[in-house]
């Protein structure tokens, strides 16, 4: 099947206008929940993360409206970093997760990416099934079978002491990091997790206002992330996207090392010590030659 409506990451567009509505999300919403509960039973679940945008809220409810007339329970989770919601999609046992964000690009804009029940993006066939569906009139739950929705207080909290886990133990005690968190999705899971591993943490891009995500800030301008490793004598900068699903690093100098840098410097140091599965780095066509040849 074609795809006309989903792009390489999702649904995207600028907010309330084109296929970016209110209507669309609607439909949407309605379209993955009855792709994702083929029966009648009970119990089926989906969760949804959203990055700091002010179209958040509308998004957020069209996609419930939408999930629960097909009888999915919803499980909001409110601002998270993408990565949260493929982790919780798992973690919670739910059917489908959604990430409501249009990632680097800015406030007026946004997006709609689908999670499989194992936490990764939906194949482009799925999507394609799922956007096919917009064209059929699609089959409602039977009143008594109707979804229900509810927040989750302690998504972000299972999130970040997944984080935790996934660094080697011992900490970094006294590390002085500044995190740009671009006023979107990790404002308040980026510091959390890196002060609780023992650094010194100097936030940046942490007071979102729905408009302001990814304005002068984060992995698109980090330049702002730059100038504060600089100004505060840290040892390292980490600059984040609004939807903190895209990392730039900064050394102690204030100079920005790209991403195939930093998937040399793991390799190398994965290849000494005997880790570097395969004996290889596997890279998307966007890699520098360097890289290869090094």
């Amino acid at each position: 099947m074609s795809r006309k409506l989903f792009g390489t990451d999702g649904v995207r567009g600028q907010a309330n206008s084109g296929h970016m509505t209110a209507e669309v999300a609607l439909k949407l919403g309605a379209a993955a929940g009855r792709y994702f509960r083929r029966d009648n039973s009970r119990g089926h679940r989906v969760v949804i993360g959203k990055d700091t945008r002010l179209s958040g809220y509308m998004f957020e409810n069209a996609l419930t409206a939408g999930l629960t007339s097909t009888g999915m329970n919803v499980l909001l989770l409110g601002p998270v970093p993408t990565p949260a919601v493929g982790y919780l999609t798992r973690s919670m046992r739910a059917d489908l997760g959604i990430m409501i964000s249009a990632s680097h690009n800015p406030a007026k804009d946004n997006g709609i990416k689908f999670f499989g029940p194992d936490g990764f993006k939906l194949s482009d066939a799925a999507e394609a099934e799922i956007e096919a569906m917009l064209d059929q009139e699609i089959r409602l739950a039977q009143p008594e079978n109707i979804g229900r929705a509810k927040r989750i207080d302690d998504g972000l909290g299972r999130y970040v002491e997944y984080a935790k886990t996934t660094f080697p133990k011992g900490g970094r005690q006294g590390l002085k990091v500044v995190v740009d968190c671009a006023n979107g999705a990790a404002y308040r899971a980026a510091p959390a997790v890196l002060w609780e591993l023992g650094c010194e943490v100097i936030p940046v891009g942490v007071s979102p206002d729905g408009r302001n995500i990814n304005e002068n800030c984060g992995s698109t301008h980090t330049q702002t992330c730059a100038e504060a490793v600089v100004a505060h004598g840290a040892d390292l900068g980490i600059s984040l996207d609004g939807d903190a699903d895209r990392v730039m690093i900064i050394d102690e100098t204030g100079h920005v090392a790209d991403g195939d840098q930093i998937m040399a410097l793991f390799a190398a140091r994965w290849a000494e010590s005997g880790q570097l599965r395969g004996g290889a780095l596997v890279a998307t066509v966007m890699r520098n030659t360097g890289l290869g040849r090094f």
